[in-house]
C-alpha cells in the first residue's frame, strides 16, 4: 500500500521543511484538504496554496475537494498544479460529465463516499473514476476516529474493480487510520492510505510511515 500524507496535521509554519521531511521519510503523495467553510464547517488550503506546495513538492499531489460546486473550481486546480482530483459524491450532481472533464484535463479524477453514502454510489460512474475515495470519518476535521463500516464498502468496491475490465481505479482511505487496522484495510483491497495525525504525531516521521508500510 501507499501511504499519502496528509498535509492537514503538519506545522503550516515550516510548510516547505514539513513537505521535505516527509518526502525523505518515505511517504508517496501529498494529500491537501480543500475545505471553504460551506460543505464542512472549516476552512483548509486555498488553489494558491496548491501552486505554491507544487513549487517545492518531488511528490504527486492530491487535492479533496470538500467543497460545494467543485465543478466552478476544476481547471483552476488543474492549472494550480495538482495530480489527482477527488470531488464528493455528494457534491456532484453531473458525476460522468465532472470526472470526464477531469480526465480531459490531464488529471487523474478521484471520487470521494462519505461513511454516511452506500457503496452503491459507484454502480454506474466507476468506468470514469481513476482513484476511489471511501471515507472512513466523516470530511472536514482531521484526528477523528476510524468507522469501520468502510472495510465492507472497500470489499465492494474491490469486487467491481476484479469483475470489471473498466474499474481500473485505485481505492484509498481517508479517516482515523491507524498501524492497528492497517492490515484489515489492505486485505479489504485498499491501496492508498491518507495518514495525518499518526505521522505528524512525533518527530519521527520515517518510523511512523514505516509501521504503515
Amino acid at each position: 500500500m501507499k501511504v499519502s500524507a496528509s498535509l492537514l496535521a503538519c506545522d503550516y509554519l515550516k510548510l516547505e521543511q514539513e513537505i521535505d521531511r516527509i518526502e525523505r521519510a518515505g511517504a508517496d503523495l501529498l494529500h491537501l484538504d480543500i475545505m471553504d467553510g460551506h460543505y464542512v464547517n472549516n476552512f483548509a488550503f486555498s488553489i494558491d496554496m496548491v501552486e505554491k506546495i507544487k513549487r517545492v513538492a518531488g511528490l504527486p499531489v492530491e487535492v479533496h475537494l470538500e467543497i460545494d460546486n467543485p465543478q466552478e473550481h476544476i481547471e483552476n486546480f488543474a492549472k494550480a498544479g495538482a495530480d489527482i482530483i477527488i470531488v464528493q459524491a455528494d457534491c456532484v450532481h453531473h458525476p460522468i460529465r465532472l470526472l470526464s472533464k477531469i480526465r480531459s484535463l490531464g488529471k487523474k479524477a478521484g471520487y470521494a463516499v462519505n461513511p454516511c453514502e452506500p457503496a452503491e454510489r459507484i454502480d454506474e460512474v466507476f468506468p470514469y473514476i481513476d482513484y476511489l475515495l471511501m471515507m472512513s470519518a466523516e470530511p472536514g476535521f482531521g484526528g477523528q476516529p476510524f468507522n469501520g463500516n468502510c472495510i465492507r464498502k472497500i470489499k465492494y468496491a474491490d469486487d467491481i474493480r476484479k469483475a470489471n475490465p473498466q474499474a481500473a481505479y485505485s481505492i484509498g482511505v481517508d479517516g482515523g487510520v491507524t498501524a492497528e487496522n492497517t492490515a484489515d484495510l489492505r486485505e479489504a483491497g485498499t491501496d492508498v492510505i491518507i495518514v495525518g495525525s499518526a505521522i505528524f504525531c512525533t518527530d519521527d516521521y520515517a518510523g511512523n510511515i514505516a509501521k504503515f508500510k
